[in-house]
């Protein structure tokens, strides 16, 4: 288990190398090391797919800048963070129509813990432009930003309730700038992208920051 204190650098890519520190394959779904990024096509339609480091974290402090290079602006890509194993994670994502999104998985189940219907104009939409995502991560509490700048999540009242967000208002829930969740303490960090009703998504991501917190 990696840690550190608070601001501490835990660790550093900037994807000149590193071939040997990711999870890399190319099949349908293509994670590769090139060009001095990281790069993450997904060629099947309605699905995610991720990249990880070997090492594992509990508590951090996660920057990663994202630019989407192809596919529909109706996509998503972010961190995957505290992955126990393929059934056990976290996801924070972004998309290039002005969206973002909390989710988790627990034995395989996907639960929205703040939907992506929430969107911000602190996300710079578009293909080819980049945003930094940030992820901090102290015990059961997470916090996420997005170009610099805290974003709040939709979390419902009723914990077991899917997040819904509609005209401007968090249904049945609050928006918060922390979400509380126990489900999972430790794992590994990553990137991730996710495609919807057209395949073909592929972000490029650089100069990720891993710092104690």
């Amino acid at each position: 288990m990696t840690s550190g204190a608070p601001g501490e650098v835990l660790y550093a890519a900037a994807f000149d190398g590193f071939q040997d520190e990711w999870e890399l394959y190319n099949e349908e779904r293509i994670a590769e090391i090139t060009d001095g990024v990281l790069r993450l096509t997904n060629n099947t339609v309605n699905n995610g797919s991720y990249s990880v480091t070997n090492s594992r974290f509990n508590d951090f402090d996660l920057t990663v800048d994202a630019r989407a290079v192809a596919g529909p602006l109706d996509n998503g890509y972010g961190v995957v963070f505290r992955l126990k194993d393929r059934q056990n994670y976290y996801t924070f994502m972004t998309s290039s129509d002005g969206y973002y999104q909390v989710a988790r998985v627990v034995d395989g189940n996907i639960t929205e813990l703040s939907t992506f219907n929430v969107d911000s104009s602190i996300v710079n939409q578009g293909i080819s432009t980049v945003n930094r995502l940030r992820v901090v991560a102290r015990g059961n509490q997470f916090q996420f930003y997005i170009n610099g700048e805290q974003v709040q999540v939709c979390i419902p009242n009723n914990p077991d309730a899917q997040s819904t967000y509609f005209m401007d208002s968090c249904i049945d829930g609050q928006m918060l700038d922390t979400l509380t969740d126990d489900a999972i303490a430790q794992g590994q960090i990553g990137v991730v992208v996710q495609t919807f009703s057209e395949s073909g998504v592929t972000v490029e991501f650089d100069n990720l920051v891993v710092l104690g917190s």
